[in-house]
């Protein structure tokens, strides 16, 4: 899927020797490679001898039974011996080699080991930074897209669908933003949704992209096609990632004071109590003037820049999300769907997992929700392995 498929950038000096580490494993494991075929080899051989006595000894008679039974003991000792020698590639036992023959089985060991340690930290450093594998908390947003007032009533429809979702996985959520009804007052305009809980991430971003619905509004008699637009975000690491940049340092100040207008006496009109603080970096100003306090007001409009700023950088990492998902083509066109709700034939169909579902009111209830989830999740996956394999043969190759 889109989600899994991204490219991975490659950052900084450190992966990069972790890299060249992977070429010499690479360069290594070359000169072994005919060893390697041949162990492989040889067990097939095996393999296949022990299936085909196995299938001999049913259909032969008693005298025969014993002979077959001789030869499969025989070949199940060879193959013992076999898998006793890649055990002792991991010891210090090699009396019964030469020198080479050590060394050899030294190299191959470390190099399986080494190459296997090395793609276990590829996978944790930038497939994990790239996907959020280890995060417990997201915050979802369902958008109304194109449809008007049907695009509205079906993304209050999905809500309840991921809500009784959460229920069933015993995920704690908590509702920050509802849609308002009529829109043209100036409402809001998505479903801001915080949910926290085990493997939250990799579930719900099952879920990225672009949600259509066939149907027959109540007021009409024409089928109408609309859309909603989920999106996922890593709550916890954008917060993370936040706070460090909301702590400014004063040199990003230029705090001002003067005198507050308004009612409240003549010391209002006397001192200085009203402050104005502009952040430099980003020009962002507040000014207080609600205490006759000045040490009070400049508190508060320190506490209120940062609320500012954590909005301010918030929309900044929205953008630079949206960017990193141009591939999806998250505008609400009715083409650019990953499922179709189909209210006529009480159908769902799933485009990634190429999969439907009768009875669409079932599916709302979450039961078959979790059902194409753990569908996608192997999907997912399995493009996270082809994804990381890929990479590191492109790097080794270089």
């Amino acid at each position: 899927m889109e989600l899994a498929q991204r490219n991975i950038t490659m950052p900084c000096d450190d992966s990069n020797k972790a890299f060249l580490k992977i070429i010499k494993i690479h360069e290594k494991s070359k000169e072994m490679k005919s060893l390697c075929e041949d162990l492989d080899l040889y067990k097939e051989l095996v393999q296949e001898s022990k299936n085909g006595m196995e299938k001999g000894v049913q259909s032969k008679d008693t005298g025969a039974k014993k002979k077959d039974e001789e030869q499969k003991n025989k070949i199940e000792l060879m193959n013992d011996e076999l898998e006793e020698k890649e055990e002792d590639n991991n010891d210090d036992n090699y009396d019964d080699d030469d020198d080479d023959i050590k060394e050899l089985k030294r190299n191959l060991w470390n190099v399986q080991g080494t190459l296997v340690q090395q793609i276990v930290e590829f996978y944790k450093s930038f497939v994990n930074d790239n996907h959020h594998l280890d995060t417990d908390e997201v915050k979802m947003e369902i958008t109304p897209g194109v449809g008007g007032q049907e695009a509205l009533l079906f993304s209050k429809k999905l809500f309840t669908m991921y809500e009784n979702f959460c229920k069933k996985k015993n995920y704690e959520y908590e509702v920050k933003n509802r849609i308002t009804d009529d829109m043209t007052k100036g409402g809001n305009k998505n479903i801001v949704v915080h949910i926290r809980g085990k493997d939250v991430y990799e579930n719900f971003a099952q879920e990225i992209g672009i949600h259509r619905v066939q149907r027959v509004p109540i007021n009409s008699k024409k089928i109408q096609t609309s859309t909603s637009i989920v999106l996922i975000f890593d709550e916890k690491r954008i917060k993370d990632k936040l706070q460090k940049k909301i702590n400014f340092s004063k040199t990003d100040l230029l705090i001002e004071t003067k005198r507050s207008g308004g009612a409240g006496g003549q010391s209002v009109n006397k001192n200085e109590t009203c402050v104005k603080i502009v952040h430099k970096p980003t020009n962002i100003t507040v000014e207080v003037q609600k205490t006759s306090s000045q040490i009070q007001n400049k508190s508060i409009a320190i506490e209120l820049l940062r609320s500012k700023l954590y909005n301010f950088y918030y929309e900044q990492e929205k953008i630079i999300y949206l960017k990193d998902k141009k591939n999806q083509k998250l505008s609400g066109n009715r083409s650019e769907k990953i499922r179709t709700y189909n209210f006529i034939h009480d159908v769902v169909i799933d485009h990634v997992a190429n999969v439907q579902y009768s009875d669409i009111h079932k599916f709302f209830k979450g039961d078959h929700l979790i059902q194409l989830i753990n569908k996608k999740k192997k999907i997912f996956y399995q493009n996270i392995v082809d994804e990381t394999l890929m990479y590191i043969l492109s790097r080794a190759g270089k």
